[in-house]
């Protein structure tokens, strides 16, 4: 179902290569590696998640990767196989005290940022699993648990750099999360899907049956949270089937997949905007996060004359669909 995204080239090189290779007293609190060397943690001028802070170092960086909790949050806490929804900030290490500017700094973009974990740099692989979402940290990664020894030229880091971030945990969704929403008892319609239930849920299309011409939105399970609208971004689960022939062409229920990030939105070619196919933007706004969803999409609203011929989906394929909705973001970029 996924469209290519057109990255924003800031953040997402920034943050891509990595895989290869004291503030306010407040509530904060200190969680920390050994380092071999004494070294000071930096300053944050605020603890409080949600506001951009100023980050001043002043003494010789740490050896290893450090953690220092700046404000607590009371949410589950992240695992290691985690997508992370947070906002931060990057400066690199000036011992002078120098205030260099940020290589990324997403409270002045004003879009949070979508990544899952093990997928930035080694010290975030240590030092985040376990903080609690809502929960504001500050994180130190030295060179070794950075970006490594090719350092990161698009954002001129240097292989001798030391890092260090201000990350606000907005949200971290673990794999394979299911709808938490309340069953909804559906009347058996012998021309539609039927889906097992469970947390891995599965399409039985009708045999000899031919598809509706209309879009066909069947709510499963009914979710609490908050509704989306049009333009937010959401976290799912989801499956898709070829009504033709029954075949799965895409999950993020898959092994090794995380949930799906994705914009409200028809994607637009003109302003590289990433989006989703018009059938889930017309479905889904105004539903509930906690919600199953069972969707049948004409080719119309799904990928058009054009379909997609790397999904196998022909022009004239209907769709069909069952989404769990994990989240929703009002301003959030999948990176």
């Amino acid at each position: 179902m996924r469209r290519i995204p057109a990255l924003l080239l800031t953040a997402a090189l920034v943050l891509t290569a990595g895989c290869s290779g004291g503030g306010d007293d407040g509530d904060e609190k200190t969680d920390t590696a050994r380092s071999a060397a004494p070294f000071a943690f930096p300053t944050v001028s605020e603890n409080k998640p949600g506001v951009e802070p100023k980050i001043v170092s002043s003494t010789e960086p740490p050896d290893t990767t450090q953690v220092k909790v700046l404000h607590e949050g009371k949410g589950r806490a992240v695992g290691k196989d985690d997508l992370l929804v947070i906002n931060l900030k990057g400066q690199v290490w000036d011992k002078d005290g120098i205030d260099l500017p940020p290589f990324v700094n997403s409270f002045r973009t004003g879009e949070s940022l979508i990544r899952p974990m093990g997928s930035v740099m080694p010290a975030w692989d240590k030092g985040l699993p376990g903080v609690k979402v809502g929960s504001r940290v500050l994180l130190l990664a030295p060179p070794a648990d950075g970006f490594g020894d090719q350092g990161n030229t698009v954002a001129s880091i240097q292989p001798t750099d030391t890092l260090m971030f201000v990350i606000d945990v907005i949200d971290s969704v673990a794999p394979r999360t299911g709808a938490n929403g309340k069953p909804v008892k559906v009347s058996v319609d012998p021309k539609l899907p039927t889906v097992t239930t469970g947390k891995d849920p599965k399409i039985t299309v009708p045999d000899g049956v031919d598809p509706p011409t209309e879009l066909i939105e069947q709510l499963l399970q009914q979710g609490t949270g908050a509704a989306i609208k049009k333009g937010q971004t959401i976290i799912s689960e989801y499956i898709g089937v070829i009504w033709r022939d029954g075949k799965v062409f895409d999950s993020s229920w898959s092994a090794g997949r995380h949930p799906f990030p994705a914009r409200i939105a028809t994607s637009d070619p003109q302003t590289g905007q990433d989006g989703v196919i018009p059938g889930w933007e017309r479905a889904l706004v105004g539903e509930k996060v906690g919600s199953r969803i069972l969707l049948v999409i004409p080719p119309k609203l799904g990928y058009g004359k054009a379909g997609n011929a790397g999904a196998g989906i022909l022009a004239t394929d209907t769709l069909v669909f069952v989404i769990d909705i994990l989240g929703v973001y009002e301003k959030a970029t999948r990176q």
